[in-house]
């Protein structure tokens, strides 16, 4: 019979408590990383969302510039936010006909001739300035700078941009 026992079998409280504090630190730092990737995945949504929009609008923008023969000063508005740009061209058929671009409420549209604007940007994103300003070198070249600032805002995240481009005119260079 053994009476006396030297060894006991089992766990002491403290290497329960210490078994249990290094638990709770690992699931801590795990549960920091998961929220940092999520919150770095918003993010990179949130100025993936902008880019795509106001890339969309801009290149829309510079393209039509670009081929148009010039800008009509009297039905513009250069130089101010919210700016409107209206420019004088030709249309599929070859006919003369106007497109307008310009900040309506928080959003960026298109209009040609007498049609109905369209929106070129999506509602998720907020335009907050667009400004054009008419750039000349005597009666040789003309071209239009475009200042354009957006903000997109979802749930706590919120980014705000700028964005530039000029466009040369055809026939002015």
């Amino acid at each position: 019979m053994r009476f006396f026992a030297s060894k006991q079998k089992g766990e002491s409280l403290i290497e329960t408590l210490i078994y249990a504090s290094i638990l709770t630190i690992m699931a801590i730092a795990v549960t920091q990383s998961l929220l940092m990737m999520m919150k770095s995945y918003g993010n990179i949504k949130l100025h993936r969302s902008m880019n795509i929009s106001v890339s969309d609008a801009m290149e829309r923008i510079t393209r039509e510039i670009r081929l148009a023969d010039s800008v009509d000063i009297a039905g513009s508005a250069l130089g101010t936010s919210p700016g409107k740009i209206k420019v004088n061209t030709v249309d599929d058929l070859g006919s003369a006909t106007t497109k307008e671009f310009f900040l309506s409420g928080t959003g960026v549209y298109a209009k040609e001739g007498a049609s109905t604007p369209e929106a070129l940007t999506s509602s998720s994103t907020e335009i907050t300035s667009l400004i054009f300003r008419r750039i000349t070198a005597g009666e040789v070249s003309e071209s239009v700078k475009i200042n354009l600032t957006a903000r997109v805002k979802v749930g706590n995240l919120e980014k705000t941009e700028n964005f530039y481009n000029t466009a040369i005119m055809r026939g002015s260079y």
